[in-house]
């Protein structure tokens, strides 16, 4: 039986990729290993799950503060197989014969002039941002083997290879190329990068990795495929309304928001529809183009023309957040048709606006939330819709019909002139024109490459006397 290769895999959040993760390296992997867990600082729902499975790890490294990658270094000095592998929490090895670790193992030994040898990834579900995988014909070396760097995907390294702190992915191939071996991946078997998917699953944590924000890491291209978060105020306002139309059985798609104070719920929606300030001439829906239709402040000169449009629009709920003033006082029932019913309830109490606005308008506290109100939107949805307490501005209508039209599947905006809201892109920086290691990063090969030296002239000078 071969001796087990240390595997060592840095956590930070995302506890649905990590359990896949681990998982799937357990079943999939027949040559014995050891998993030690760097953890950097993450959730306590990671934590926990952690200190529940501990008894599945070699050990577990938990960091007080995140560190980033550089983590890596405390479960590279606290292993000792040589080679040994570092590895991100959101990868799925393939299912392999021999496995995937017999074989990367396989091709290291049979390639002694390369320090370290990864796994290039499946890309079925590679961005759109990064452009089709090219190989360069020059850098293959054998019919799996690529030259090249490559990121944290199982990198299996040579002891002697690796001879600074590991600090970057690029700086570490660098690092290699300097100790004399050769760095390069294999393109068959691959494994699956749940990350890939992280603008979708995990936008909080992808936009993390902005350069702009944390130096720790070059450009993520990916980052500019983040949908655009929704700020505290407009789930402030976006919460009763969407308490409403859930409750009434409407998806999120079939949602259609007419505005006049600035989109909120299809802000705090991706799946719904918002149209800005439109004239009621220019509305011309047909019968049930929406399942829910919800007014946002409409004007009240115009407020009875658009409910009644609304009303002929909606196949099942109409909505409306607006003071009273807007529809004259009047009662809800007596505002609705034949056919419909109507209740009047809270909208969004005061303190909760003015609390969402300041924390809008705060620097720190804004750049501190950032792209996690997309990931906890729910529950920031659930926590403002509790909110309809004490005096607010405005009331909520909620009217629904008797009987329901057939609730569409999306909003049919067909035979409307009107101009859907479009979200704006996210701010990104700017891609770099190409990667550029810092002084201090090659200062640190560079004084390992002459520590080396000494050592060697050292030895030649002890063996002459």
């Amino acid at each position: 039986m071969a001796d087990p290769i240390d595997i060592v895999m840095l956590t930070f959040n995302r506890l649905d990729h990590l359990i896949a993760t681990v998982d799937n390296l357990e079943a999939r992997t027949t040559q014995p290993y050891r998993l030690t867990i760097v953890d950097n600082a993450s959730g306590a729902d990671v934590r926990t799950w952690l200190a529940e499975n501990r008894h599945r790890f070699h050990q577990v490294i938990l960091r007080p503060t995140n560190e980033h990658l550089p983590a890596f270094q405390h479960g590279i000095d606290a292993t000792t197989s040589d080679p040994y592998i570092l590895t991100e929490p959101d990868l799925i090895v393939p299912d392999a014969q021999p496995c995937w670790l017999t074989q990367l193992h396989a091709k290291l030994e049979a390639h002694p002039e390369f320090g370290l040898i990864g796994y290039g990834l499946d890309p079925v579900n590679r961005p759109s941002v990064l452009g089709p995988e090219v190989i360069d014909p020059a850098a293959r070396i054998d019919d799996t083997l690529v030259e090249g760097s490559l990121g944290m995907w199982f990198q299996m390294i040579r002891r002697d290879a690796l001879l600074v702190p590991y600090e970057l992915d690029a700086q570490a191939c660098e690092a290699i190329r300097g100790a004399g071996y050769k760095v390069g991946w294999l393109d068959s078997p691959r494994p699956y990068h749940l990350g890939w998917d992280d603008h979708k699953l995990h936008p909080g944590h992808l936009a993390s990795k902005n350069p702009k924000v944390n130096k720790a890491y070059s450009h993520y291209r990916e980052i500019e495929l983040i949908d655009r978060p929704p700020t505290l105020l407009e789930l402030a306002n976006a919460a009763p309304v969407v308490s409403a139309t859930r409750a009434a059985g409407i998806p999120d798609a079939s949602v259609l928001e007419l505005s006049w104070t600035g989109p909120s719920v299809a802000a705090a929606l991706p799946d719904a529809i918002a149209v800005e300030a439109p004239p009621v001439a220019a509305l011309g829906l047909r019968s049930g183009a929406a399942g829910a239709v919800a007014l946002v402040d409409p004007p009240a000169a115009e407020a009875r023309e658009l409910l009644a449009a609304a009303f002929h629009a909606a196949a099942d709920t109409v909505v409306a957040l607006a003071p009273l003033s807007t529809f004259g006082g009047a009662f809800a029932l007596d505002l609705c048709p034949a056919g419909w019913t109507g209740v009047e309830r809270p909208g969004p109490a005061a303190l909760p606006l003015v609390l969402a606005q300041r924390a809008d308008a705060d620097t720190e506290l804004s750049e501190h939330l950032g792209y996690k109100t997309l990931e906890e939107r729910e529950h920031w949805l659930s926590l403002f819709a509790q909110a309809g307490f004490g005096t607010g501005p405005r009331r909520l209508w909620v009217w629904r019909r008797e009987t329901p039209l057939d609730v569409p599947a999306t909003v049919d905006l067909a035979g409307s002139s009107v101009d859907v809201w479009q979200r704006r892109p996210p701010e990104v920086a700017a891609a770099p024109e190409g990667y550029t290691f810092s002084q201090r990063v090659r200062g640190k090969i560079a004084r390992e490459r002459l520590k080396r030296r000494v050592r060697a002239a050292q030895g030649r000078a002890a063996a002459r006397s």
